[in-house]
């Protein structure tokens, strides 16, 4: 009897699009491949409404290097592409040009501006699918980090954003979890002084700057493994869709009430990315949108259209 009620549910369009997914989710964690060169990898991102009126709201830009994860922090009024371009040309101007830059797909860095900002320095945009902040965790632990600290300026009756270069400072200054190390010490080799020190050591400590590379290096591929390995294990093994098929696409929650459907659809998979992600098709137009196996779910067999329109208009990605 289960195994009936179970093939009438997953073939019921009304059960498929209102109710959640329960079990396991199918999920696998694809860590980012690690190169150990400070600031070839580069992870972005911009805080939400820090504060301001509502004509003037404060934000802060947030480049870190994947290696080092060395912070860069930039203070901005407005969320767009021009603002997003001057916080990377601010990087460049430090540390040159990044081979690769990973950010959401927020509209100013998915704006055409940015993307040609980004092609005409020879750097690769990668876009992480809608819906999976764990592709740029990086910069998501991070903005804990910097939202807490700023809190407790804000509560010590400072402005902080003239405390912003000393809450960098004291970010780049801290050992990381995972290298075992500062930002400052594995990008410059030199354990930094903050200036809330009320005793420095005048002492200079030589650091062997390739040792202390090379040791990250192991800690960052220690931890990797071991986070995937935790992830993986808490997630069913994912059935993977292919070209053509099918699917429903979970809707983002701080956009519904609680009655509202939880999925929406159908759309047709046009493309398999890595990552298991997929582009993703509307039916009823030209717009496409990139998301991951997780938000996904199978259209039922008797739901699937029988002829679709296979135009060769030009696809666009689209923040959805």
């Amino acid at each position: 009897m289960s195994k009936f009620v179970r093939k009438f549910v997953e073939n019921c369009m009304t059960c498929r699009l209102s109710k959640t997914s329960s079990g396991k989710v199918q999920a696998e964690l694809h860590p980012i491949p690690k190169i150990s060169v400070p600031w070839h990898t580069v992870h972005v991102d911009i805080t939400g409404k820090l504060s301001g009126k509502s004509d003037r709201k404060e934000y802060v830009i947030v480049h870190i290097d994947a290696f080092t994860k060395f912070v860069l922090l930039n203070h901005t009024t407005r969320i767009d592409a021009k603002n997003a371009i001057e916080a990377l040309k601010a990087s460049v101007s430090l540390f040159g040009t990044p081979v690769r830059v990973i950010a959401d797909q927020g509209r100013c860095f998915s704006s055409k501006e940015y993307r040609e900002f980004c092609d005409s320095h020879n750097i690769k945009l990668h876009l992480i699918a809608t819906g999976s902040s764990r592709a740029n965790g990086q910069v998501e632990r991070v903005m804990s980090t910097l939202k807490g600290m700023l809190t407790a300026v804000e509560t010590s009756e400072r402005s902080w954003q003239d405390a912003l270069g000393e809450v960098q400072l004291a970010i780049n200054c801290t050992i990381s979890r995972v290298t075992k190390s500062s930002p400052l010490e594995l990008l410059i080799g030199r354990v930094a002084r903050p200036l809330s020190l009320l005793s420095p050591d005048n002492n200079e400590v030589e650091i062997d700057l390739s040792d202390v590379r090379e040791q990250a290096v192991q800690n960052i591929t220690k931890n990797s493994n071991y986070d995937k390995a935790r992830f993986d294990a808490t997630k069913a093994k994912i059935l993977k869709f292919n070209v053509n098929d099918y699917v429903l696409l979970k809707n983002e929650e701080r956009n519904q009430t609680k009655l509202d459907p939880k999925f929406k659809g159908p759309f047709k998979v046009i493309e398999i990315l890595d990552g298991d992600r997929y582009l993703l098709k509307s039916l009823t137009g030209n717009r496409t949108y990139k998301y991951a196996h997780d938000r996904l779910r199978r259209l039922p067999e008797c739901e699937v259209p029988l002829e679709l329109d296979d135009d060769s208009d030009e696809h666009v990605d689209e923040d959805a």
